[in-house]
């Protein structure tokens, strides 16, 4: 009946087909059909705003593209539990076609039947509870990284971060989802393809959602870590821009931030730190370190300790923050403060990457090139280190000519006693 265009049958045909769309293998039969999707896309499109047909479409839209929800290796072991004593000992099973491989090939046969130019259009008129499907649509086309670019293309973008703002704050989930779907996609994609220019929406609109998920959900059982990592991702790639955005993310985030520096999870540390190296890129960012209080000291000795952190990607991000914050003198002097501040950054220079290494010549070189009593205590401290041996084993080891020139004009300052 929906294909045949029958107009009398069509709703009741819909909203048929949202009913038994929860089947896997009507699911599975649907998203099988490039013509009925088509035709369900176009149906969608003329459905009037806020009708029982828009909801019927959006309805079977959201069956076909839903994953399945995480669960913790508790919840796994309790429904394992529950299903011993609820058959006698025989787990059943769960349907293969509800597999992430099954969805994520549904999400994307869906997605190359134009479904995200019908939910833009539904969008602009929709009531908050087709926002909040829509939002949810867009949120499982979003997991597959290869559709992020095209859906940012056609209007995602715009779509979740005004479905953000208007979703009401009873409809928590709903806000949370629109969230993690614009993390995922601005995880993938060039942000100046997106905002600035002629564009009504300044990058600034698009922070707010993402440190709104850097919280924790307060409705959830067991915290997820994962809109978390992808907000700290996306937050990243947009302080990658200038010092607007940087400036923007410090003002709104930076407690968020900071707190997920010390998390146990490596992943999120990771991210974090690198985050950190975006921020200090501006001038804000490095008075968060600079300045002559508790807090920055405090901030500078996280910092020294991530630079020694077991992952070498934390390493990175946070040997490349102290590259940037050491030529500012309150920097230096909290370093060489520090019981093990110097041997954290001579630590860097024995690292078995070029990348580490020359993060860690910048630095020893931006601490001992200063002037004054800080250039002077640098030079003896490191001195006293043994720095001279390690720069130049670095500089013996390194196969990158950049490494090795910043290596060099360290060693001839640390040599220089007249220095």
């Amino acid at each position: 009946m929906i294909l045949n265009g029958d107009a009398f049958g069509q709703q009741h045909s819909v909203e048929g087909l949202a009913y038994t769309t929860i089947q896997p293998r009507i699911k599975e039969e649907v998203a099988g059909d490039e013509r009925l999707l088509r035709q369900l896309v176009a149906v969608l499109l003329k459905a009037p705003p806020r009708s029982p047909l828009m909801y019927g479409a959006l309805s079977v839209f959201n069956n076909l593209t839903r994953y399945q929800p995480a669960q913790s290796e508790e919840q796994k072991k309790m429904h394992q539990l529950k299903a011993y004593a609820n058959a006698a000992g025989k787990i059943p099973a769960p349907n293969p076609l509800n597999d992430d491989e099954h969805t994520s090939a549904r999400c994307v046969q869906v997605f190359k039947a134009d479904i995200v130019p019908a939910l833009v259009s539904q969008s602009r008129q929709g009531s908050a509870a087709s926002l909040s499907i829509i939002a949810s649509i867009l949120y499982a086309l979003s997991v597959t990284p290869s559709l992020r670019g095209q859906l940012a293309q056609q209007g995602a973008v715009p779509l979740l971060m005004g479905a953000h703002a208007a979703l009401p704050e009873s409809d928590g989930q709903g806000k949370r989802t629109a969230a993690q779907a614009l993390a995922r996609i601005l995880i993938s994609i060039n942000p100046s393809l997106i905002f600035g220019g002629t564009r009504a929406r300044p990058l600034s609109s698009a922070i707010r959602p993402l440190v709104a998920i850097l919280s924790p959900d307060t409705d959830a059982d067991t915290r997820d870590l994962l809109p978390v990592f992808e907000s700290l991702m996306a937050l990243t790639n947009l302080a990658s821009t200038d010092d607007d955005a940087r400036n923007n993310i410090i003002r709104t985030a930076w407690d968020a931030i900071e707190e997920q520096l010390l998390s146990s999870n490596s992943r999120i540390s990771k991210a974090a730190v690198e985050l950190v190296c975006n921020l200090v890129q501006s001038v804000e960012g490095v008075a968060l370190y600079a300045e002559s209080t508790p807090q920055a000291a405090n901030r500078l000795h996280i910092l020294l300790a991530l630079a020694d952190a077991e992952d070498e990607g934390t390493r990175s991000a946070a040997g490349g923050a102290l590259a940037t914050l050491t030529p500012y003198e309150e920097v230096v002097r909290g370093i060489l403060k520090r019981e093990k501040g110097v041997d954290a950054v001579l630590k860097l220079c024995t690292d078995d990457s070029d990348d580490l290494r020359h993060r860690g010549a910048v630095t020893v070189y931006n601490m001992i090139a200063l002037d004054g009593d800080d250039g002077k205590n640098a030079r003896e401290k490191i001195r006293a280190s043994q720095g001279v041996e390690i720069l130049t084993a670095c500089a013996k080891q390194s196969r990158r000519s950049e490494v090795v020139e910043v290596t060099v004009q360290a060693l001839k300052l640390l040599l220089d006693e007249d220095k």
